[in-house]
C-alpha cells in the first residue's frame, strides 16, 4: 500500500459506514470453591489434583438505562466449564467435568443503540484441595469488555489503496560442497589464551 505524507492533502472527504468502539475495557475474575463430589472416592496419601478450565461464555443478560454521560451498569452471565483430574502413580482415581455459572456487572459507556460483547482471554486454574467428600478449585479468568454501534463517520481520504507487488519467495538454499564438515570452533575462555604461545611441530622432518 502506498504510503503517505504528513504533508499531503487529503483529496476528498468520504462517509464509511463502520463499527465504532463506545468502551472497551478488561478485569480480572477469581472464582474460589468450584467444588466436585468426589462419589465416595478414596483420595490417597500423594495422588496429584490437576484441574482445568475447558471453555468460558459469557453474554449480557441486563443493562440499567444509561446516565447523563452514556453509561450504564451492564451484567454478564458467565458459563465455565472445569474439568478436575486426581492421578497416582499415572493411575486416574477421578476424572470429573462441571459447568459453573456466575454473573458480574461492569460499567460501560453504553448509550441507546449500542450492543455490547465480552470475551474470555485468559484462563488460570487452581489450586485444589479435598474439603470432606468434595475436591474444590479456584480458577481465575481475564476477561475482556466493550461496546459498540454501528455508525457512519467522516473520513479524510487520500484515494484508492493501490496494492504494491508482492515479494518472490525465496527460493531454497543453494547446493553447497563441500557442507560444513566440523563444528565451530569455541572462543577463547579469557584474554590469557590469546597471548598463550604456540608450539607446532612438522610431523615427519628429519632431526639435524
Amino acid at each position: 500500500m502506498a504510503d503517505v505524507s504528513s504533508q499531503q492533502v487529503p483529496q476528498e472527504v468520504v462517509c464509511i459506514e463502520t463499527l465504532k468502539v463506545y468502551d472497551f475495557c478488561f478485569q480480572r475474575e477469581r472464582r474460589d470453591n468450584a467444588c466436585f463430589d468426589l462419589c465416595q472416592v478414596q483420595v490417597p496419601e500423594g495422588a496429584v489434583i490437576t484441574c482445568e478450565v475447558k471453555n468460558a461464555t459469557c453474554k449480557e443478560i441486563s443493562r440499567t438505562p444509561p446516565d447523563a454521560q452514556g453509561r450504564s451498569n451492564v451484567s454478564f452471565a458467565f458459563i465455565v466449564t472445569v474439568r478436575v483430574k486426581i492421578t497416582k502413580d499415572s493411575t486416574v482415581i477421578f476424572d470429573k467435568t462441571k459447568d459453573f455459572g456466575f454473573t458480574k456487572t461492569v460499567v460501560l459507556c453504553a448509550p441507546a443503540g449500542t450492543f455490547t460483547e465480552c470475551k474470555v482471554v485468559n484462563v488460570a486454574c487452581g489450586p485444589c484441595i479435598i474439603v470432606g467428600t468434595q475436591v474444590c478449585c479456584t480458577y481465575e479468568l481475564c476477561i475482556i469488555f466493550q461496546s459498540l454501534a454501528v455508525v457512519k463517520l467522516l473520513v479524510p481520504t487520500y484515494g484508492f489503496c493501490i496494492p504494491k507487488e508482492c515479494e518472490q519467495v525465496l527460493p531454497g538454499p543453494p547446493f553447497v560442497c563441500p557442507p560444513d564438515l566440523f563444528p565451530p570452533q569455541c572462543p577463547a575462555a579469557s584474554s590469557s589464551a590469546s597471548t598463550a604461545s604456540v608450539t607446532t611441530t612438522n610431523v615427519g622432518a628429519n632431526e639435524e
